[in-house]
């Protein structure tokens, strides 16, 4: 049987309408903590949350980070980030999975959830197959949405930068950038990223 909810990239929709209502993102963090756990992972293991800057974002991370409590898994919020940014932080650090909220070049009334193991690539469709299952599961038992309010932990942004910065040949000292970001998940990073790196940057 093909799948419900996930399609090429996680979970897409209208932010607010099935299925990114507030009942089955809250039902999605639960069974990935189910998922997590299942794997052995212990009570208190902990998953990376980034967004981009659509306005539905920042609720849809609370009701992911509510889910996940509800199993005894923690979640630490990136705030506004690259997809790219979570992949990686979430490789290199301590997560046991990674969550993305965006849906990229999607209307800015659309959103999405995509999922990352601790390898940071994108989960197997076995898994994909085996959450979503629990989410349906979860939803025809009635589940009421309980947020988990988060707080940015701007470290998770330095670790980024530290990164992207070492994988430059050159400095750009001297240089003058003007840079649009469009608003989107790089708008706040790209300028700190070329300011380190030495250029006078013009961020619209």
């Amino acid at each position: 049987m093909s799948k419900q909810l996930f399609g090429t990239d996680g979970i897409r929709g209208v932010a607010g309408e099935y299925p990114l209502d507030g009942a089955t993102i809250y039902a999605f963090g639960a069974a990935l903590g189910d998922a997590v756990r299942a794997r052995e992972a212990p009570e208190g293991s902990e998953v990376l949350v980034g967004a981009d800057t659509r306005e539905s974002s920042a609720w849809i991370a609370e009701l992911v980070a509510g889910g996940l409590a509800t199993r005894g898994v923690r979640t630490r919020y990136a705030g506004v980030i690259t997809t790219p940014g979570v992949a990686w932080l979430t490789r290199t650090g301590p997560f046991v999975a990674g969550v993305m909220i965006s849906a990229s070049h999607n209307p800015y009334q659309d959103n999405g959830i995509k999922v990352f193991g601790h390898s940071g690539f994108k989960l197997p469709d076995a898994e994909e197959k085996e959450i979503e299952g629990e989410i349906l599961r979860l939803r025809e038992n009635g589940a009421v949405p309980r947020p988990e309010t988060l707080a940015a932990d701007e470290g998770l942004d330095r670790q980024y930068l530290a990164y992207l910065a070492s994988t430059a040949s050159v400095r750009l000292d001297g240089a003058r950038l003007a840079l649009d970001g469009g608003n989107g998940a790089a708008s706040l990073l790209a300028p700190e990223l070329f300011r380190g790196l030495g250029a006078g940057v013009d961020a619209a």
